[in-house]
């Protein structure tokens, strides 16, 4: 049985062709006939329903679908092709974790930011003092404050982990 994976504006449709004459659409059964008219034009019986059809393929799995007159955009794809692309989808939303470390001994005067607070790059996150100064520690990437493990007034080293972005 092949199994296909088609979108059409947006909605997702799992279609199992069994054979020539039965496709099942979300686990629905039909019946369908497919006559090719020439290489881009085909007549579909689909549940004792006539059809007359226009398809052209831009890319690969991108279709262009004409249907009595109506322009439809839609997408194919073999369950592998699926599968795959579900492993790239994981990958890029994995989640990077950044420590702030504090780059010099000092006292915390003010921790600015809270766990779950979102945070953009550059934003200052920590006031530390070092040597009668006041130093700015802002935020190397762009994120949610995972943990913050420096409270103000409490002293710090070098190195010392600070808090941790997501």
């Amino acid at each position: 049985m092949n199994e296909i994976f088609v979108n059409i504006a947006g909605e997702r449709k799992k279609v199992e062709i069994k054979d020539s004459s039965k496709i099942i659409i979300d686990g629905k059964e039909n019946n369908y006939e497919l006559l090719a008219l020439d290489s881009k034009s085909f007549l579909l019986n689909f549940n004792k329903k006539i059809y007359k059809i226009s398809a052209d393929s831009s890319d690969g799995n991108l279709y262009s679908i004409i249907i009595s007159g109506i322009n439809i955009e839609a997408s194919a794809r073999t369950a592998l092709e699926e599968k795959a692309d579900a492993i790239l989808q994981q990958k890029s939303v994995r989640k990077h974790k950044t420590d702030v470390k504090a780059p010099m001994p000092g006292m915390i005067l003010k921790v600015k930011k809270n766990p779950g607070d979102n945070v953009v790059h550059g934003e200052t996150l920590i006031i530390l003092e070092a040597m009668k100064m006041e130093n700015d520690l802002r935020s190397p990437a762009t994120g949610v404050i995972k943990e913050i493990y420096a409270a103000a007034g409490s002293k710090v080293e070098k190195g010392a982990l600070l808090l941790s972005i997501e």
